[in-house]
């Protein structure tokens, strides 16, 4: 499999622009699956020394026996399992240190943070190596934060981008690859959850988010974002819901572009240890401004529902697929602008061990517009329609992990700092030749996350 990806790669260096879009996708879904393949070959390689619970209770006095049960368990996802396995490990060996660390980490993973820290401050002083000592202290901070009734997290990712059409320019007005440009880009997250007494889990939140894009060129689509949630999560035994209001404001090029606001609801029901059924819906009033880049305005007023449902799979702790559909509905002030939306996304994350990790996906929507719209098409042409596939593949790891091939250990504020490398493709096609629009974006990036 990975022979496969390095050909996909290798020829997609070979063909014109033509059949980018295809190749490109290609290479990430060859990627994913490379990914996949080495996991499923660790997990059959696994599963012919498969320990059974029945072997377990057969054996309760064989440590080792019990220990490689547990981490079985782990790497299958089965945390509950795993973690009676260690304690009862520990009942009859309360003196095995690095048991009773790998069962505090469990407890965390679990989110029951009281346990976690009562186990790892039971290893306080206790003979620990260096690197035992510290994964102790860096859990145990990680569950006090956790167990705080009040928890306030932040994340800012700073960078660089370069475009090959920035400026999203079609077909049919001029040559994208005389427009690419690269320039700063970032995001960043301020999360507030406070505990309430209704249920153990549920707490209120307030989070914003921020994003932007800025070229070195003045003449390019400068772009600057932000949105704010406040809602409230309820966790269930099985299931999350979460309601919550929304506002966001768009800016493109000084200009603002567009505020937004409304209302919507998250869910999620677990339908095993490995699988877990999801579902969205949002509701928003988006109110368009006139600006250099826009004249339409108001014209697309109008509120927007869209729905989004799908499956998270888990295979092991190393692997995770989500697969989403996307339904939405735009009812416009003008017919022109109104639109159905629908498409599928499906995304990888595989965590490569020492801090890497392979995140991609693959996305195709497709937009019908209830009729023309007297900017874009007329009478003649009928109304837009579009088909956007996109595709993304980043990988990232931590600077310690970076800096340790090279004899450099870091401090852990800067160790902790995560490089990101990333490529996305987007390709849409569209009825109308000033639609269709082609670019490829590569990113670097470097995010560092606070917790208070």
């Amino acid at each position: 499999m990975m022979q496969d990806c390095h050909v996909t790669t290798t020829v997609c260096k070979r063909i014109g622009k033509q059949q980018l879009g295809k190749c490109v996708a290609a290479a990430v879904l060859s990627l994913s699956l490379a990914t996949t393949a080495m996991n499923d070959a660790s997990a059959q390689s696994a599963t012919a020394d498969l320990i059974t619970f029945d072997q377990v209770l057969a054996a309760p006095d064989d440590p080792q026996l019990n220990l490689d049960y547990a981490q079985q368990e782990v790497r299958s996802g089965r945390l509950q399992q795993a973690s009676a396995a260690l304690e009862r490990l520990l009942l009859s060996r309360p003196n095995w240190d690095g048991v009773r660390l790998y069962y505090g980490v469990v407890l965390y993973r679990l989110a029951d943070m009281q346990g976690a820290i009562r186990e790892l401050s039971i290893l306080e002083n206790r003979p620990l190596s260096a690197a035992q000592e510290k994964d102790r202290v860096k859990y145990l901070a990680l569950a006090k934060q956790a167990n705080k009734r009040l928890r306030v997290t932040s994340r800012f990712s700073l960078g660089a981008r370069v475009d090959s059409n920035p400026n999203r320019i079609g077909d049919g007005v001029a040559d994208p690859d005389d427009e690419s440009d690269f320039g700063f880009t970032g995001s960043s997250r301020f999360r507030v959850e406070y505990d309430i007494p209704t249920n153990p889990g549920d707490y209120l939140f307030f989070q914003s988010v921020g994003a932007t894009n800025i070229f070195a060129d003045g003449d390019q689509a400068d772009f600057l974002g932000s949105q704010q949630k406040a809602g409230v999560v309820f966790n269930g035994r099985t299931f999350i819901v979460s309601p919550y209001i929304h506002y966001g404001t768009t800016w493109l090029q000084d200009d603002r572009f567009r505020n937004q606001w409304g209302a919507g609801v998250d869910t999620s029901f677990a339908l095993s240890d490995t699988v877990t059924a999801l579902a969205k819906y949002r509701a928003s009033y988006e109110d368009y401004r006139v600006t250099d880049f826009s004249t339409i305005g108001s014209q697309r007023d109008g509120w927007r529902h869209e729905v989004r449902a799908g499956f998270r799979w888990r295979p092991t702790d190393r692997q995770t697929f989500t697969l989403t559909g996307l339904w939405a509905d735009k009812n416009a002030d003008f017919d022109g602008y109104s639109y159905n939306r629908h498409g599928v996304r499906l995304r990888s994350f595989s965590l490569l061990g020492d801090g890497w990790y392979l995140d991609t996906s693959l996305a195709a929507t497709r937009t019908d517009y209830d009729t023309f719209d007297n900017f874009y098409t007329s009478a003649a042409t009928g109304a837009r329609e579009e088909t956007l596939v996109k595709a993304r593949a980043a990988v990232g790891v931590p600077l310690s992990t970076l800096f340790a091939k090279s004899g450099f250990e870091l401090t852990e504020a800067i160790g902790d700092i995560v490089a990101q490398v990333g490529v996305t493709y987007s390709h849409q096609n569209a009825n109308v030749p000033l639609l269709d629009i082609e670019n490829v974006s590569g990113d670097i990036l470097f995010t560092k996350r606070f917790a208070f």
